[in-house]
């Protein structure tokens, strides 16, 4: 019988579940027996009955949610209930854990280095975990030195652990001083693999998109609009160009309270403006991966204008399956991917004046083409798909 390996993930909103659904039947089809800790145990179980149901004899789901707790002692106690959650799915199984995959290891690490002690003590499982936001290690990111050394002091303290080992990271560009810090232990470059199905039916907002958009271009922003995403001046370009030029859908939860509140009047007026002649707004959490793919493959530009983002994005690996070109913020990782295998254009972060210039550039069918004719999508998606990912979790995970 093949090893168990437990999956633990505390939050389900945007890729969380998505990554779900693609780590599981890679390693219940190499024999292994798998533990899911998560918010929506029961959706688990019954899409694996549905989706793999010969190896549901293999599978067991129990809940595992991140707590409100938020006290000094939260992240010690984080660590302690997944090892609790752990040691009762055993019982319930019967089977011993082998090794631990923390799918979200950032929201893990100790808030103070005098928690590391605490955290290493507690957690005696083997485990390895995936590290998205790395900024502390991208030499390219702004940051004082002081406040980055505390940190890497602060997560070095659970990488050193004799339990850690492994970590996966997405970002290339973090790997290097990643690697140098933890010593020893191993830093695997994961591929940003998504979910890339569509539905066997058009979604209603297709199909009336579509026909509102009447043979425009359509830019999309799509996905958890929080305020990094650009959201504000892929408004206001919006509000700039003339209706007939192109037509701008905005998909997503949005929760106008997470922006500033210098910023709330004038997001709250641009949102006036939806489902007018030139725009249409879901503004909605999209949790049918099917349905978030249409959208992506409607859509003739893709906005991925974000404030602030350091690392990779798995819209990006979205664009490359449905040939997509994307307007980027320059630099770091997806800006320096996007000029790499020519996915569409970079601007300086939060420049509309650039932002513009983009979207009348890639709104023009002719540049357009071009474009298109020289993306290396394939290439992007080589090596972001999911054999790579299969190769490079089991890598991660020794198996």
């Amino acid at each position: 019988m093949g090893k168990v390996v437990v999956i633990a993930e505390m939050m389900w909103v945007g890729h969380y579940e998505t990554q779900m659904k693609l780590f599981v039947p890679i390693l219940l089809k190499k024999g292994c027996r798998v533990i899911v800790l998560c918010p929506q145990p029961q959706a688990m179980e019954c899409w694996v009955d549905n989706a793999i149901p010969k190896y549901v004899d293999r599978f067991y789901a129990s809940y595992f949610a991140l707590g409100k707790d938020k006290s000094s002692f939260r992240k010690i106690l984080l660590w302690r209930s997944i090892r609790d959650h752990i040691r009762l799915a055993e019982r319930s199984t019967g089977w011993s854990v082998d090794i631990l995959l923390l799918t979200w290891l950032d929201g893990m690490f100790p808030d103070k280095r005098w928690q590391s002690p605490c955290i290493r003590y507690f957690m005696t499982y083997p485990w390895v975990g995936l590290y998205f936001l790395p900024g502390i290690f991208r030499s390219d990111v702004e940051m004082r030195q002081q406040k980055r050394n505390r940190k890497m002091k602060r997560n070095n303290g659970i990488f050193k652990s004799d339990n850690c080992y492994g970590v996966g990271i997405l970002d290339d560009g973090a790997y290097a001083d990643l690697s140098k810090s933890i010593g020893k232990k191993p830093v695997i470059l994961v591929p940003d693999v998504t979910d890339e199905q569509l539905p066997d039916i058009a979604a209603d907002w297709v199909t009336e998109i579509r026909q509102k958009a009447a043979g425009r271009p359509i830019i999309g922003l799509i996905g958890v609009l929080n305020p990094r995403k650009g959201v504000l001046n892929f408004l206001r370009v919006a509000e700039t160009l003339a209706p007939d030029q192109c037509y701008f859908l905005l998909a997503g939860e949005l929760n106008v309270e997470d922006f500033i509140p210098a910023e709330r009047e004038e997001l709250k007026r641009l949102l006036s403006l939806g489902n007018s002649e030139n725009c249409s707004f879901i503004l909605e959490y999209i949790a049918d991966a099917a349905v978030f793919n249409s959208l992506v493959n409607l859509s003739d530009i893709l906005y991925l204008v974000y404030d602030k983002f350091y690392h990779s994005s798995g819209l990006l690996t979205k664009a490359a399956v449905f040939r997509k070109p994307v307007i980027v913020s320059k630099k770091y990782c997806m800006g320096k991917r996007v000029e790499e295998y020519k996915l569409g254009l970079t601007v300086a972060e939060g420049k509309l004046a650039e932002i513009l210039e983009a979207v009348n550039y890639l709104i023009d069918v002719r540049n357009r083409e071009t474009l298109l004719e020289r993306a290396e999508f394939d290439q992007y998606h080589a090596v972001n798909n999911l054999p790579m990912l299969e190769q490079k979790l089991c890598r991660l995970l020794r198996l």
